[in-house]
């Protein structure tokens, strides 16, 4: 007995070394692969300083919602930082904590997959030695651990290393940031062009996951999201997603049963939801290559209802005169960008006073 209780205790004290190496590893090879963002979204989330409206879902956000209109309407730089809804909700809310600034306002019009969905996709763990290693990055100690636990490999702790043995990294990175800057300036990603669509023979009720059980994670991002808007005097909005194709939504009784217990159980956290399914679906004629991504005609449309249903909800404009559209953001970025090319810290965020934009260190 004595003898299988020290192999025991040897073999846990060697499973959590080796969990600890593993997390130590992963930590260290994806903090040097992220000193400059992969993506520009993410640099617009680390160097465009408060106050600022920020946009973040899935990629139907991307191509759904026009940022110009909407800085405007309200007379502050608004980033769109949506990419993918393959991303796990936790870990899109963890990013939240950790990028959010005081005088922030959230617009989240999450995908309905968020709401009915609950995993870890295979291909998002692949991509968190780079692509997605700020989403990494910013999940808590305990949590990381169970990530690299849980979901990683040798091979991804492999190809994180083989990142960070490459010495053009951060130009490789910088380009990207420079190309997707100059094509798509504040976040969002207008293309008309991508009209085959790919939804493998899926209906759009099917594609979309807009019925069913709505998974734990969402009550648990609704408490964080109001401890964020407590603790940070950030305001939430929450709104819905955009769609377009035929027989989408079962309604009972004219109502979209999951967007409803969603309103409630945001409203019960102090979280301001916007706006109704209907204002964001769109006929087929409007769809691109998923039922998720609308053309620009209808994110027109879609953003100009939005705008009006902020309003209603009570976000002010800054008082000034709104005639801008996108040169706010654009101005800002731009000077983040002119430090970045210059060798400069990434890190120093930019900060919006009075139409201004000036460095300040991190705190």
């Amino acid at each position: 007995m004595t003898r299988l209780l020290q192999f025991l205790s040897c073999a846990a004290a060697g499973a959590i070394a080796c969990a600890l190496a593993m997390l130590l590893s992963y930590d260290f090879f994806t903090a040097s692969n992220r000193k400059v963002p992969y993506s520009y979204t993410q640099f617009l989330l680390e160097n465009v300083g408060a106050p600022r409206i920020v946009i973040d879902a899935g990629s139907s956000s991307m191509f759904g919602i026009d940022p110009a209109l909407i800085e405007q309407a309200f007379g502050k730089p608004v980033i769109d930082v949506a990419d993918n809804g393959s991303i796990p909700l936790e870990m899109k809310i963890d990013r939240l904590m950790r990028y959010a600034r005081e005088g922030d306002t959230l617009i989240l019009p999450l995908e309905w997959v968020y709401y009915t969905r609950q995993s870890v996709p295979q291909d998002f763990t692949d991509k968190t030695p780079d692509e997605y290693a700020a989403y990494y990055a910013s999940q808590p100690l305990a949590d990381r651990l169970a990530f690299v636990v849980r979901h990683t490999s040798l091979h991804n702790l492999s190809d994180a290393g083989r990142l960070y043995l490459r010495t053009n990294l951060r130009q490789v990175h910088t380009a990207r940031i420079q190309a997707d800057m100059a094509k798509w300036p504040l976040g969002d990603r207008k293309d008309d062009s991508r009209r085959h669509a790919y939804v493998d023979g899926k209906s759009c009720a099917d594609y979309i996951a807009a019925a069913g059980t709505m998974v734990s994670d969402v009550a648990w991002a609704a408490a964080q999201l109001a401890d964020l808007q407590v603790k940070r005097h950030i305001q939430v909005y929450v709104t819905w997603p955009a769609v377009a194709g035929t027989d989408c939504y079962f309604l009972k009784d004219n109502r979209l049963p999951i967007a409803d217990e969603a309103r409630a159980l945001f409203e019960r956290h102090g979280i301001t939801v916007v706006g109704e399914p209907a204002d964001s679906y769109f006929t087929p004629e409007h769809m691109l290559d998923t039922y998720y991504h609308i053309d620009s005609a209808a994110a027109r449309v879609r953003t100009e209802r939005l705008v009006a249903r902020l309003r209603d909800a009570g976000l002010p404009p800054d008082g000034t005169d709104n005639t801008t559209r996108g040169r706010l953001t654009v101005s800002l970025a731009a000077e983040a960008m002119q430090k970045l090319a210059q060798g400069l810290s990434a890190e120093l965020p930019v900060q919006f006073t009075s139409g201004q934009a000036r460095p300040v260190e991190a705190k």
